[in-house]
């Protein structure tokens, strides 16, 4: 459920996706909306919500149990434009009794890949205090991604993330029920998202041209339940190729909730 929106409202409940069964494994697919497009291709963490939810449906069950993601890899085709719909499908790699790994393959309608995602989910019991966490078993998907409607913004502008330097690929996101997961605190995706932008904004100001993420590598350290969430960004090389390492520090406690790796590419000539 941790891998779920919060609200109907929220941004990650507005992101295109829906639930499916076929021969008794749930699929996701997300119908790309303008808004979650950068220059023409997904957006690499509008992807990852699509990856960490049929992951994490998949194995989480127990009522009095929080399935947690601790990691995250999203490997995209550079620079693939949107097509029609993908859907994302998930196989377990590893199922023990405290942690699960997971293999998600994400297509097009036509069978094409798109994407790849490996993902690792810990499982930890419910502590008293914590939120209600409401029953869910997988064949609910369907109803409960039914969607809440369609972004109206850019996805960015949904979750409020303000830029503070770009140049030093500095961005913060305020911690609001929008960004956020039954467990209440922010859903995988908006964190993923958080940490995209920071990318996108050191890169395009470092090298005066739009860059588009096509690598995620997310380590979920802790959780940001207050907030705001700032980045510190840094660009391992002199590149616009090279790799950009991005923290994620909640402010309200100077916490590192977050540590990402990003790999991007220069946008196309033309497109959204």
């Amino acid at each position: 459920m941790t891998d779920l929106p919060g609200r109907a409202s929220s941004v990650p409940a507005r992101l295109g996706v829906s639930a499916r069964f076929e021969e008794g494994a749930l699929e996701l697919d997300l119908v790309p909306q303008p808004e979650t497009l950068h220059h023409g291709v997904v957006r690499a963490s509008v992807l990852s919500f699509a990856i960490d939810a049929v992951s994490g449906v998949s194995v989480d069950g127990a009522a009095d149990v929080w399935t947690f993601t601790t990691d995250m890899s999203v490997r995209m085709r550079p620079l693939l434009p949107a097509p029609a719909s993908v859907t994302a499908r998930n196989t377990v790699l590893r199922r023990g009794r405290r942690s699960v790994s997971c293999l998600v393959a994400v297509t097009t309608d036509q069978g094409e890949p798109v994407a790849s995602g490996a993902v690792g989910f810990a499982h930890v019991p419910r502590k008293e205090g914590d939120p209600l966490k409401p029953s869910f078993i997988p064949e609910d998907a369907p109803r409960f991604l039914q969607g809440g409607g369609t972004l109206t913004r850019p996805v960015r502008d949904e979750a409020g993330i303000e830029v503070i330097d770009a140049a030093a690929g500095v961005v913060e996101m305020a911690v609001t029920p929008d960004v956020c997961n039954p467990a209440g605190t922010v859903q995988g995706a908006m964190v993923a998202l958080l940490a995209e932008a920071a990318a996108e904004e050191l890169l395009g100001a470092r090298f005066g041209a739009p860059a588009v993420v096509v690598d995620l590598d997310l380590r979920y350290l802790a959780q940001a339940h207050v907030g705001p969430v700032r980045t510190r960004t840094t660009l391992l090389g002199e590149g616009a190729g090279d790799p950009v390492q991005v923290e994620l520090i909640d402010q309200s406690a100077d916490r590192l909730t977050t540590l990402v790796y990003v790999r991007a590419v220069p946008a196309p000539a033309s497109g959204r």
